[in-house]
C-alpha cells in the first residue's frame, strides 16, 4: 500500500481566483486646482475628497477578497 503513494503523483497547485478588473486599475493621479482662486481650490479639493473614496474603497474591497480566500471565506 506504501508503494502507491510513493509513486502517485503530487497534488496540483491551486490557483487563486482573478480578481475582477476594476479592483485592479490603479488609483488616478491627484487632481489639482486650475488657479489660486478659492472657487478653483474648493473644487480640486471636493474632486480629491471623491478620488480618495473611489480609491480606498478599490483597495478594501481588494483586501477583503484576497483574506477572505486565504483565509477560505
Amino acid at each position: 500500500m506504501l508503494a502507491s503513494c510513493a509513486s502517485s503523483s503530487p497534488p496540483a497547485p491551486v490557483l487563486p481566483k482573478p480578481q475582477p478588473a476594476a479592483l485592479m486599475v490603479p488609483c488616478p493621479p491627484p487632481v489639482s486646482p486650475e488657479d489660486n482662486g478659492m472657487d478653483a481650490t474648493a473644487l480640486a479639493l471636493k474632486q480629491l475628497y471623491d478620488q480618495y473614496g473611489l480609491c480606498a474603497g478599490r483597495l478594501y474591497e481588494l483586501q477583503r477578497r484576497l483574506l477572505g480566500e486565504r483565509n477560505g471565506h
